[in-house]
């Protein structure tokens, strides 16, 4: 079985890109590095082959959604950047991903969505859920595979039973 997956992070998008320091850069770099190599790398476990879509502008989703057409969508909870230009208040940076949520279940309400964030709250967590998350998780940014591996099993989960 082949799926596809849509990375929604703003570490892919360039306005991110040009306010962070290269350390900070590297980190984000070397997490989403181990996610993919996770989700992408064959194994003798599974039967599905992963596909990653990766995007970082949370502004074009139904465009990205309708042409990639994804399986799952993985959603970065936190958008410092574009708050700061909407809002200027980059602490507001959920908000611009839960407004994405809400208006994706929406438009395409059977699309399991993976939202995660590094170090959620109760508010946060309880607003994914409330406008369309399928799951949350807490982001664990380590730059190893093996770390990410249970997302690999969520996915599957997800792509066989939660329809």
């Amino acid at each position: 079985m082949n799926a596809k997956i849509l990375f929604f992070d703003d570490m892919f998008g360039e306005l991110f890109r040009k306010q962070l320091s290269p350390e900070h850069l590297a980190m984000d770099e070397n997490w989403a590095a181990a996610v993919t190599k996770t989700l992408t790398e064959a194994d003798d476990i599974t039967d599905i082959t992963f596909e990653l879509a990766k995007c970082g502008d949370i502004d074009a989703w139904r465009d990205v959604i309708e042409t990639e057409k994804p399986d799952v969508v993985l959603l970065d909870l936190f958008w410092p950047e574009e708050a700061f230009l909407k809002y200027k208040d980059r602490g507001r940076g959920s908000d611009i991903s839960l407004d994405a949520l809400e208006r994706i279940r929406e438009a395409f309400p059977d699309l399991p969505i993976v939202c995660y964030t590094v170090k959620p709250d109760r508010e946060l967590l309880q607003g994914a859920y409330a406008r369309g998350a399928t799951l949350f998780l807490e982001k664990l940014p380590f730059a190893l595979p093996e770390v990410q591996k249970p997302l690999k099993y969520i996915l599957i989960y997800l792509l066989k039973y939660a329809k």
